[in-house]
């Protein structure tokens, strides 16, 4: 797709961060690629997709003209060996996303390194932030012993003022948009701009 210069308004950069097999790559790739793996291989370093998604440019006598934003999404290894890179692939970000699997408190644990991470690499540390626990189609089967605690999530939110959470499934393609579209929301409300995402 290719999209004239005059018609982007806005470039973001958004990193996906989280342990490694937590389900970010298939985040990715399913709003990347509207693809889904059932067998991922871990990420090696980064993976890096631009984007773009329309949006609705309201002028001062309210008339809507169709518009873009470009998004650059950085999906980041979780593993330790590739620990070194990451504070320079989350200089610059505008947004993140950070992850865990629905069913696995260890990956949940982990956000709180994250969160640290982004917040002493990032030049704002008040960018919007939303947790993502992925995997959701796999609760339906679990026993509630493996699922992360609802209550918990809400504390790890509130305590770090992050901007919401969301259950995701890359493999049922549910809610990965509305993530999306979520982020991209607050960080044009951040630049103070009233758009409308298509």
């Amino acid at each position: 797709m290719r999209i004239p210069q005059e018609d982007i308004i806005h470039s973001f950069k958004i990193v996906i961060l989280g342990a490694g097999g937590a389900g970010k790559t298939s985040i990715f790739n399913r709003y990347c690629f509207n693809s889904f793996k059932r067998n991922t291989e871990l990420t090696m370093g980064i993976n890096f997709h631009t984007t773009y998604m329309s949006i609705n440019l309201k002028n001062e006598k309210n008339e809507s003209k169709e518009k873009y934003i470009l998004n650059s999404i950085f999906d980041l290894a979780g593993q330790a060996k590739f620990q070194p890179l990451i504070p320079k692939f989350i200089k610059g970000a505008n947004g993140a996303l950070l992850v865990f699997d629905s069913l696995s408190f260890s990956s949940f644990q982990q956000l709180d390194e994250w969160y640290h991470k982004l917040i002493e690499n990032v030049e704002d540390p008040n960018i919007p932030k939303i947790v993502v626990g992925s995997k959701s189609d796999l609760l339906k089967d679990a026993h509630n012993a493996e699922i992360v605690n609802q209550d918990i999530i809400d504390d790890f939110i509130r305590l770090r003022t992050l901007d919401g959470f969301f259950r995701t499934s890359a493999l049922e393609n549910y809610n990965i948009l509305m993530v999306f579209k979520e982020l991209i929301n607050l960080m044009l409300k951040q630049k103070k701009k009233e758009l409308i995402l298509v």
